[in-house]
């Protein structure tokens, strides 16, 4: 017995999908079904476009274990696909400033192998908005003629041109901003002192990775405290202003 059989999960990955309702419904509604096999998560970063696509790939390959009435199948699946180790699932992540045409070349080359496991294969593409010139026609047949029971998940930050014909062949899925009160509630419900979710909030700029890692920098407060007690310092010479830059 291999060490991935006693992975668990220790809850539903769709919720770590934080605040995007509507984009939760329609996946798990398409993976239930028979979904197409390109998909395009857009929003910008921390949005949960890739929570979402650990989630979407987990009921994907699943989908087998669940017709055939294997709970523990099934939950085995999702959780190796949540920590991004299912040998039939796939993340390209870009090395460097770029997803190189090497990447690209790796990608078909992969794509077209027979799934380890089970009959479907999910490869899923990071930060797709950043990828070199070359690789989106290496990229576009592969995306629109798949191998039999290969989907592919691209997720971007944008809509650039050079990724315009590839999402074209895509179904579109959007991610909202995450707004300061989604963000905090959830920090909140992870553990973090209200005001201190807050803040972290207000700072991460609708991203929910870097709002966490706020949340734990102590010097984040002591940033605050000395921005708000900046006025009471400020007496109009150049040398107390300069103090407290």
């Amino acid at each position: 017995m291999s060490a991935t059989d006693h992975v668990h999960l220790t809850e539903d990955p769709w919720d770590a999908v934080v605040g995007q309702p509507d984009a939760v419904a329609l996946l798990r509604g398409a993976a239930a079904g028979d979904p197409v096999h390109a998909w395009l998560f857009l929003g910008p970063r921390g949005s949960g476009k890739r929570a979402a696509a650990r989630a979407f790939a987990g009921d994907l390959l699943a989908a087998e274990a669940a017709t055939a009435g294997d709970p523990a199948a099934v939950e085995r699946i999702r959780a190796l696909a949540v920590a991004e180790q299912h040998p039939d699932l796939m993340v390209v992540e870009r090395e460097g400033a770029a997803i190189s045409a090497d990447q690209a070349d790796d990608i078909v080359r992969r794509a077209s192998r027979s799934a380890v496991e089970g009959r479907r294969k999910v490869v899923v593409v990071d930060e797709a908005h950043l990828m070199a010139l070359t690789v989106g026609p290496k990229l576009l047949k592969t995306i629109e003629e798949p191998p039999a029971a290969t989907f592919f998940v691209i997720l971007a930050d944008e809509l650039p041109a050079e990724l315009v014909t590839i999402a074209s062949r895509c179904v579109r899925v959007e991610f909202a901003p995450l707004t300061v009160p989604v963000i905090t509630e959830r920090l909140v419900a992870e553990g973090v002192e209200p005001t201190r979710a807050g803040e972290a909030a207000s700072f991460s700029g609708g991203d929910l990775g870097r709002a966490r890692l706020l949340a734990t920098d102590d010097r984040l407060a002591l940033r605050l405290a000395a921005w708000r007690d900046l006025p009471r310092r400020l007496d109009g010479s150049g040398a107390t202003a300069a103090v407290a830059v």
